[in-house]
């Protein structure tokens, strides 16, 4: 089993804990980036205060630069070693909304956004087999 050490978030107010965070395998669409920077903006904040409603625990951090580290099966545009800038608002690139030039409103994107899930609406992350969430499908203060 692969694992990280993360930001959690737990309680809207508290401070975030550093743990040990179990992932999953990855899966064919997955592309796995090891961090070397991250900041922080305005929606992490307005998280940690409460001011937008997410489940926790939480890994916040969604504006983020790194190396990519493993590539699943069906990722054939990017390899291990690649450097990344990744986007808080990731799009199918297909749906209604993409194929009109509106990928901020991308189906796939709004329908699991606020779930802290992956983009495909599967966890990858857990703490002792309990879910964790991530923010805006990246969860990257990890």
């Amino acid at each position: 089993m692969t694992t990280m050490r993360a930001a959690v978030m737990r309680e809207a107010n508290k401070p975030l804990t550093i743990e040990t965070v179990e992932l999953g395998p990855i899966k064919p669409d997955d592309v796995l980036v090891k961090i070397a920077a991250a900041s922080i903006c305005h929606t992490d904040l307005e998280v940690l205060e409460g001011q937008l409603k997410y489940p926790v625990p939480m890994i916040l951090g969604h504006e983020v630069a790194g190396t990519i580290s493993a590539v699943g099966a069906n990722v054939t545009h990017l390899s291990v070693g690649d450097p990344v800038a990744q986007h808080w608002n990731p799009h199918c690139g297909h749906c209604y909304y993409c194929d009109h030039e509106q990928p901020i409103l991308c189906s796939p994107y709004t329908k699991n956004r606020s779930s802290g899930r992956h983009y495909d609406g599967e966890y990858r992350h857990t703490i002792n087999d309990d879910p964790v969430h991530m923010l805006m499908y990246l969860g990257k203060f990890a």
